[in-house]
């Protein structure tokens, strides 16, 4: 079993602190931004998150009543210009109706209800859990499965099996919300430069082919 307590601490000491990593200063806004970079580069979601802003949308009661044109106009740059702009508009009228509800809910209360708006999936649902409602939530992304498959851990295909399979290290870690964002940060830096190193060895097989 990995010891993620130790994986934290060599990250910590590799990349520096992370705090509170997500991007946004509101939780619809951190919200939003979840659903905006799914499948996408998270540069493609700022602009379409500043083009919200700009038009007065950045707010749940307002986004919802939208016409889905409009959203659709103001958020193409994150891709699929057909589902993104009702997924947004789902999750805008949940958060209208439910987002005060919801701070009184459990963990597992709580997820259910994301997971049952349309677009929101485990991955994102995990994301708005940790950073919106400051639930315990490690997000098993593809930045977590690079970093722990390179040091050996066993990393399933899907995601709720991995969700699984992490779960006895991480009731040993026994972190807080704030360690988790701060893991799920440090995480994502070395995922990326896991990839940075892998790109010449990959380029330099295939010169070799």
């Amino acid at each position: 079993m990995i010891d993620l307590r130790a994986l934290q601490q060599e990250l910590l000491g590799e990349h520096g602190p992370q705090g509170w990593w997500w991007p946004g200063e509101e939780r619809f806004e951190i919200a939003v931004g979840a659903v905006l970079v799914q499948r996408s580069r998270w540069e493609q979601a700022d602009l379409s998150i500043i083009a919200l802003r700009a038009a007065g949308l950045l707010e749940p009661g307002a986004l919802a009543g939208a016409d889905e044109e409009l959203v659709r106009e103001l958020v193409r740059g994150s891709g699929f210009p057909t589902s993104k702009p009702r997924r947004l508009q789902a999750l805008a009228r949940w958060v209208e109706q439910r987002g005060e509800a919801a701070l009184a809910m459990d963990d597992a209360a709580l997820r259910a209800e994301l997971l049952a708006v349309e677009g929101i999936g485990e991955e994102t649902a995990d994301v708005i859990g940790l950073y919106c409602f400051e639930r315990p939530a490690f997000v098993c992304d593809e930045y977590a499965r690079r970093v722990l498959r390179e040091r050996g851990a066993e990393v399933p295909g899907s995601y709720r099996a991995f969700r699984r399979e992490i779960a006895p290290a991480l009731a040993r870690a026994d972190f807080t919300v704030a360690e988790l964002a701060e893991l799920h940060g440090l995480l994502v830096e070395e995922g990326k430069r896991t990839s940075l190193r892998r790109a010449p060895m990959r380029r330099a097989r295939s010169r070799t082919r």
